[in-house]
C-alpha cells in the first residue's frame, strides 16, 4: 500500500511541475512517506530521514525542504515536530493530494506547514508514476474499522474506504493498454471491499467483472491482503474459474489460539480459519496460502503458542510474515500487560520460523514436477520468476531473460530447498 501512494506522490509532484532528482543526496525536496504499523518502520525510518537530510545538506552545501507523511506522522505528529525539526512539511495520510502546494508555500514563505485534516468520506486517488513496467498496483479500497487490538492502521488510515466500481476497471483499462502483465488490487483488507458502500458482494461482483472483460488479455490479476472473516467461498470459486485471476490467498492468521484470536479482536475462531484454508486446498490443490503470524502477544503461554505451531502444520502456508509483538500507541493491546519476555519472543519466533521453513518445503513437494508458467518479474533491481500462485522460482539454465516474458518451467526442488524452474518452452507473444 505504502509503495502504491508513494508512486502516487510521486506523480502529483511530476504534475505540478517538479522533477525527479537524480540522486537523494541532490534534492531540493526530500519526501518521505512512512509506515507506523510496527515500532521497528519507524525506527528504521527516523533513522533514514536524518540520514538523508544530513547527506543532502553535506553534498548541496544548504538544506533540503525535508516533507513528511503517511501513518508515522498521523500517529506520532508532536512527537516528530521536536525529535525532527529540520522537517519544513508535516502531514499525515488524508493530505497527500496539496503536498506540492505545500511545499511551494514553505518555500516561499519559509514557514513550517503542519497540515492534518479528518479523512475524507470517498477514495478517489488517481494517478501513479509507477517505477516497473511488468508489475502493476492498483489500489481499490483505503483504510480499516475492524479494529484489531494490537493494530494503528484504523487510527492512522481512518475507516476503510472503497473506490468506485467503474473507476477501477478504467484504471485496469489504463494498465493493460499500458502494457503490464501483472495488476495486484490492493487494500487493508481487500476482501472487504464494497461493505463500506452497502454491498456485501461488492468484492465478488468486482472480481467476475474483471473477468468478462479483460479475461481475454495476457494478464494476471493478484489481490492482497484478505481478511480470513471475509474470505467467503464464492471468492474461491470466481478464482478456481477464471483465466486471469491468480490462485494465491494471503490470509493473516496472526494467532492460533481462539483465546489470544478473541483478545487481538480478530473476529473468528481456529476452527473458522482452518475450514476456509481446507476449502481453499480442496478446491484449488495447486493455490498458495500466505499468513502473517505474530508471537508474544500479551498474555500469550505456551499452550497458546502451540495452537500457532498446529495450525501452522496442518495448513503448510507457503509463504509467511513473521512478528515479534510490540505494543503500539492508541491501540487496546497496549494498554495490557507486555508480559511475555524478548527473549520468550525471539525463542518463539525462531521456532515458528523452522516450522514454517519445514512446512514450505513439505509444500514443495506437492508443486514438484508440475510444468507451469512463470511470469518474469523486476523486484528491487533483480529479475525474479514467479508462478500465477505466487511461488518464487530460480531459473536453470536460461540466458537472456526479459521482464515482462512468460515461460513455461517443470518446477522441481534442489538441496537447498528452493523451488527450481526447468524451462520446457519459451512463450512470447510479440509484445516483449
Amino acid at each position: 500500500m505504502n509503495r502504491s501512494r508513494s508512486e502516487h506522490i510521486l506523480h502529483l509532484f511530476l504534475q505540478d511541475g517538479f522533477s525527479e532528482a537524480r540522486e537523494e543526496e541532490e534534492a531540493d525536496v526530500l519526501v518521505f512517506n512512512t509506515c507506523a504499523v510496527r515500532e521497528h518502520a519507524v525506527a528504521r525510518a527516523v533513522g533514514v530521514i536524518t540520514h538523508l537530510y544530513h547527506a543532502a545538506l553535506r553534498r548541496r552545501g544548504k538544506p533540503p525542504c525535508v516533507v513528511l507523511c503517511g501513518c508515522m506522522s498521523e500517529l506520532l505528529r508532536e512527537e516528530l515536530l521536536v525529535r525532527l525539526p529540520y522537517v519544513r512539511v508535516l502531514t499525515g495520510t488524508h493530505n497527500i493530494d496539496v503536498l506540492p502546494s505545500l511545499v511551494r508555500e514553505t518555500c516561499v514563505t519559509g514557514e513550517r506547514k503542519v497540515v492534518f485534516s479528518p479523512p475524507s468520506p470517498h477514495f478517489t486517488e488517481r494517478g501513479y508514476r509507477r517505477k516497473g513496467r511488468v508489475s502493476a498496483y492498483l489500489p481499490i479500497a483505503f483504510g480499516c474499522g475492524n479494529f484489531c487490538s494490537y493494530c494503528v492502521v484504523p487510527y492512522t488510515t481512518g475507516p476503510q474506504r472503497s473506490k468506485p466500481h467503474d473507476v477501477i476497471l478504467e484504471e485496469l483499462d489504463e494498465i493493460v493498454r499500458e502494457g503490464f502483465r501483472e495488476i495486484i488490487l490492493l487494500g487493508q483488507n481487500v476482501n472487504s471491499y464494497g461493505k463500506d458502500l452497502g454491498n456485501p458482494r461488492a468484492f465478488e461482483s468486482l472480481l467476475e467483472d474483471i473477468e468478462r472483460r479483460f479475461g481475454g488479455e495476457k494478464i494476471w490479476v493478484r489481490f492482497i491482503t484478505s481478511h480470513p472473516r471475509d474470505m467467503r467461498r464464492e471468492i474461491v470459486e470466481i478464482v478456481r474459474g477464471s483465466r486471469i485471476l491468480c490462485p494465491y490467498f494471503h490470509l493473516p492468521l496472526q494467532a492460533g489460539s481462539d483465546r489470544i484470536l478473541a483478545l487481538m479482536n480478530r473476529g473468528y475462531t481456529q476452527k473458522e480459519y482452518l475450514q476456509i484454508a481446507s476449502f481453499i486446498r480442496e478446491r484449488i490443490p495447486e493455490a498458495v496460502i500466505g499468513t502473517d503470524i505474530i508471537v508474544g502477544f500479551p498474555t500469550e503461554s505456551e499452550e497458546d503458542f502451540a495452537e500457532t505451531l498446529r495450525v501452522v502444520q496442518e495448513v503448510q502456508f507457503e509463504i509467511a510474515y513473521t512478528y515479534a509483538y510490540s505494543p503500539r500507541p492508541r491501540t487496546k493491546a497496549a494498554q495490557l500487560n507486555d508480559d511475555v519476555s524478548q527473549e520468550v519472543k525471539k525463542e518463539r519466533l525462531q521456532v515458528l520460523n523452522d516450522r514454517l521453513r519445514e512446512a514450505y518445503l513439505r509444500r514443495l513437494r506437492a508443486h514438484e514436477g508440475r510444468v507451469t508458467e512463470v511470469l518474469l518479474l523486476e523486484e528491487d533491481g533483480e529479475l525474479v520468476a514467479r508462478t500465477r500462485e505466487n511461488l518464487r522460482v530460480f531459473l536453470e539454465g536460461e540466458k537472456n531473460l526479459r521482464a515482462g516474458s512468460f515461460l513455461e518451467v517443470r518446477l522441481a526442488r534442489n538441496p537447498q530447498g528452493k523451488c527450481i524452474g526447468i524451462p520446457v518452452l519459451c512463450r512470447d507473444d510479440g509484445k516483449n
